[in-house]
């Protein structure tokens, strides 16, 4: 019945499905400036110039990505330092620990294991649980 089990070319026969239901034209640019007349000086002066814009451009992105590193590696050691100043802060008493003592009340402590020991004391266990909040 004029079936041929090869595919011509050697490439297999597929069914091809598109979104769109027509072909893409490949789409040419024309501004009407006609870059013909000009002389081989002129175009080497807009090569330079292209060139010129160019380099200023990457110099400028390559300047901008150094500063967001920098700006990104100044943040992670200031975040760094509060941090550690706050901590400090805490353990040194300066900032106490608070207890809810599960009543609707609140005891400071300045110093950790006293903390503790009145957590241990109002739940009756050996452990002191910590829950942590931002504000």
């Amino acid at each position: 019945m004029g079936v041929e089990d090869e595919p011509v070319g050697g490439r297999p026969a597929v069914i091809e499905v598109r979104v769109l239901p027509w072909r893409p034209r490949g789409r040419v640019m024309n501004h009407g400036i006609d870059l013909s007349p000009l002389s081989d000086m002129a175009d080497d002066l807009i090569g330079g110039v292209v060139a010129l814009v160019v380099g200023i451009l990457s110099v400028l992105l390559l300047l901008v990505v150094l500063v967001g590193v920098v700006v990104v590696v100044l943040e992670l050691w200031l975040v760094g330092v509060v941090a550690l100043l706050l901590v400090l802060a805490r353990f040194a008493g300066v900032l106490p620990w608070v207890v809810d003592t599960g009543r609707g009340t609140y005891e400071r402590y300045r110093w950790l294991p006293n903390a503790a020991r009145r957590v241990r004391t109002l739940n009756g266990t050996r452990h002191a649980q910590l829950r942590w909040h931002w504000s």
